[in-house]
């Protein structure tokens, strides 16, 4: 049985003009950077968290990422999905 399972979320990949107005932002308290997607991965003896990593322009970084508990994804994805609704009614009032 395979242990570990990755996907990923891409918005923008490469450096190539055409992808720079994809890319969104990764900002904390010490560095900024371009962020082109997100991988998901969950490892199998760790059944607690999930890590997703950021893409940046060179692809996935080993040092940009962030853990989410497995019994808080639901609410994650359901806030992710009120807050992308919030942002269609607005676009639709205009």
């Amino acid at each position: 049985m395979n242990n570990i399972i990755e996907k990923e979320v891409i918005w923008a990949k490469g450096r190539k003009g055409t992808e720079r107005h994809k890319y969104t932002a990764w900002s904390s308290s010490k560095d900024y950077g371009y962020l082109g997607g997100f991988s998901v991965t969950a490892w199998g003896e760790f059944d607690h968290s999930i890590t997703l990593n950021a893409h940046a322009s060179d692809g996935k970084t080993s040092r940009k990422y962030f853990q989410i508990p497995v019994d808080k994804i639901d609410d994650m994805c359901h806030a992710l999905q009120e807050v992308k609704q919030f942002c269609i009614d607005n676009k639709n009032k205009k």
